[in-house]
């Protein structure tokens, strides 16, 4: 696996934790008159839950995202726009 389709990955992931948060603390607001504050509770509890897990995702993500020039896969796209256009590359390969 690529670190694009790494980060790409990882992205979705933190997207779908993100609406999972954003849906339960709904719930939790929306349940709460009926249920009391225990139902709010725990609502409240799995939004918190799929928050940090979300943040834990993003700073995984962070560290593992592509980085420009400096990732195998610049380099691999660079060989193939080379291919393609017949240009040469403005920055020497390191």
């Amino acid at each position: 696996m690529t670190r694009t389709a790494l980060h790409r990955l990882l992205i979705a992931i933190c997207a779908v934790f993100l609406v999972i948060a954003a849906l339960a603390w709904v719930t939790g607001v929306v349940r709460a008159p009926t249920g009391g504050p225990s139902v709010a509770g725990r609502w409240d509890g799995w939004a918190m839950f799929a928050l940090v897990v979300a943040i834990a995702v993003g700073t995984v993500d962070f560290f593992v995202r592509p980085l420009g020039g400096r990732s195998g896969d610049a380099d691999v796209l660079a060989d193939a726009e080379e291919a393609r256009t017949g240009s040469t590359r403005t920055h020497r390969p390191r």
